[in-house]
């Protein structure tokens, strides 16, 4: 091989490690303490998007990365009955508090990271409140904290947050505004 072609590879060695360097940097962090867990290629990627093009979502996942909550985040198949999103307390063990986030497959990728975001913020509540150990514990946390979301079509009571909905809104901003660029 010439100098030439070494140097040429080498240059092009270089710019493809970079340019995953920077891809990774702006994903979720991979790993034992990875805070949001999916095996859904299509959510992961919408988590990708989320991080590199809203800062507010970026904020909610590093806030979970230094919490004790894990995320484990799936998609639901569209049910006219099921919300567009939704949170539950799976369990507690090991110092770790798991929750599962359900999102609805939606046509609309900014909406859908929005609803993520929407959830990921409900997830931090909980890291903020160290009482909730158990789904009685949330119940009773989000009676002071939120309020009984009226409009759900799931059975049972469910309960929203005003920060959970802000959060929603200003992550939909973000994304708005970045496909204007």
């Amino acid at each position: 091989m010439t100098r030439l072609g070494a140097f040429t590879l080498t240059l092009l060695f270089l710019l493809v490690a970079t340019s995953s360097i920077a891809i990774a940097a702006d994903s979720i962090p991979d790993g034992p303490r990875r805070p949001i867990r999916t095996t859904d290629d299509r959510l992961r990627k919408l988590l990708d998007e989320g991080m590199r093009t809203s800062p507010t979502f970026r904020a909610l996942v590093e806030r979970l990365q230094a919490s004790d909550v894990v995320v484990y985040l799936r998609c639901d198949r569209v049910s006219p009955r099921a919300a567009d999103g939704r949170l539950t307390f799976l369990s507690s063990a090991g110092g770790l508090r798991y929750v599962v986030v359900r999102v609805t497959h939606l046509q609309s990728r900014e909406r859908q990271i929005a609803i993520i975001a929407h959830e990921l913020r409900h997830a931090i509540e909980i890291a903020d409140a160290p009482q909730i150990v158990d789904g009685p514990s949330l119940v009773r946390e989000y009676k002071r904290i939120g309020y009984v979301s009226v409009g759900s079509k799931l059975p049972g009571i469910t309960f929203d947050s005003q920060a959970a909905v802000q959060a929603g809104v200003q992550v939909m901003r973000e994304l708005m505004d970045n496909e204007d660029d």
